[in-house]
């Protein structure tokens, strides 16, 4: 009888530990407590780029082409780019693949444009697409 208390008793104390470790979990949409804005862009290929010699980056402008955050380069393998900004700020924040000098990836993923207000605390999703080969622009050499 001693061994069955003991038993429910530990039972109780995971199940009430379980519990608190699921409800404290933070929504990655809400505050992180750095007063930062978060953007995470993720990168979505379904077969294996051709990259050009130079380095291709990910990066975050806004609505005039200014990066908002220092550029990352791409690395294959690493589908995850995370960007940080002191905010709050409105405007529009514009996720996009480049090469050095702000030149377009040959395999140019259309860049993925959110219009703010982007808050403090909060995380913004941006999805780029890229491409075995530069879009068609009709031209044929």
């Amino acid at each position: 009888m001693k061994t069955l208390k003991i038993f429910a008793v530990l039972s109780l104390a995971l199940i009430f530990i379980g519990v608190t470790a699921v409800c404290s979990k933070t929504n990655p949409n809400t505050d992180n407590g750095s007063g930062m804005i978060k953007y995470q862009v993720n990168v979505h290929s379904t077969s294996p780029l051709v990259l050009p010699p130079e380095p291709v980056y990910v990066v975050i402008t806004d609505e005039n082409g200014n990066p908002v955050a220092r550029p990352q380069v791409f690395t294959p393998g690493t589908w995850i780019y995370t960007f940080g900004e002191a905010g709050p700020v409105k405007g529009v924040r514009e996720a996009r693949m480049v090469l050095p000098g702000g030149r377009i990836f040959p395999g140019y993923p259309y860049p993925d444009i959110q219009k703010g207000p982007f808050l403090s605390g909060h995380t913004y999703l941006f999805n780029l697409y890229p491409v075995d080969q530069p879009p068609d622009n009709g031209n044929e050499n």
